[in-house]
């Protein structure tokens, strides 16, 4: 009987440890990557539309979908050169267009311009914008898209008595684009701002990286290093769950 105890208790631990490898395997993070497998769906347009020129930004996004509004209704867009040839270039968010009440899906929409004038679709990567609902109390979490020293950097921000911040860097090299830079923090309201959070920021090209913490007594400690060069992520197998 003491055998068949046993023999009971050891299955049962190689189940629990199991379930802890499966866990960790899946919390492993795109700031550190070691799989390739991709993280990500990505949005799959017209087919006619992967090699086609058009003149109208609104041509290249899919059926069912339309550009984002912010908060004061004027389009998610942004303009400037991504791919170095001198000329502006443009990155939209889009969202489903739905009638229920679930919310709708987001996807990052970034079209190169030619010297025509015309627009090409480079991507639309799926994962990368937290939808409406995923803010907690905040509401909203969407804060920004922007293109910065010629990469696209998406904001975001939510939470509510303890908030949370993010922006994630991504740059179109080596015919595609990747994840080259990401700022995570969070505070909490009571007694900081977003001046003295808590942050680390990760420059993904150089490994330099950066973290900042508040203790309570409201001294700030910055900690400083490099992480050696990593694999990057690409936009297309992003996931911001995952960060």
């Amino acid at each position: 009987m003491k055998k068949i105890h046993c023999l009971f208790v050891i299955l049962f631990l190689s189940i629990l440890i199991a379930c802890g490898n499966e866990t960790i395997e899946k919390k492993e993070t795109l700031i550190n990557p070691t799989k390739e497998e991709s993280t990500s769906e990505e949005i799959e347009p017209d087919i006619t539309l992967q090699n086609s020129k058009v003149k109208d930004i609104s041509s290249l996004i899919p059926d069912g979908w339309g550009i984002l509004k912010a908060f004061d209704e004027e389009l998610v867009k942004a303009e400037g050169d991504l791919n170095k040839d001198a000329i502006n270039d443009i990155a939209i968010v889009i969202e489903e267009i739905k009638e229920s009440e679930e919310a709708p899906s987001r996807a990052l929409l970034i079209a190169f311009r030619n010297k025509e004038g015309t627009l090409s679709l480079s991507i639309i990567a799926k994962k990368v914008i937290l939808e409406k609902d995923e803010g907690g109390v905040w509401g909203d979490p969407f804060e920004s898209l922007s293109i910065d020293r010629g990469s696209v950097l998406v904001s975001d921000y939510g939470g509510s008595n303890w908030r949370w911040y993010n922006r994630y860097r991504f740059r179109f090299q080596d015919n595609d684009w990747y994840l080259i830079g990401a700022t995570m923090g969070s505070y909490f309201t009571g007694n900081a701002t977003m001046d003295n959070a808590d942050e680390e920021d990760y420059n993904l090209l150089t490994g330099d990286y950066l973290i900042k913490r508040t203790d309570e007594e409201g001294y700030v400690k910055i900690t400083k290093g490099n992480r050696g060069k990593k694999q990057l992520v690409k936009l297309s197998e992003f996931n911001i769950e995952d960060m």
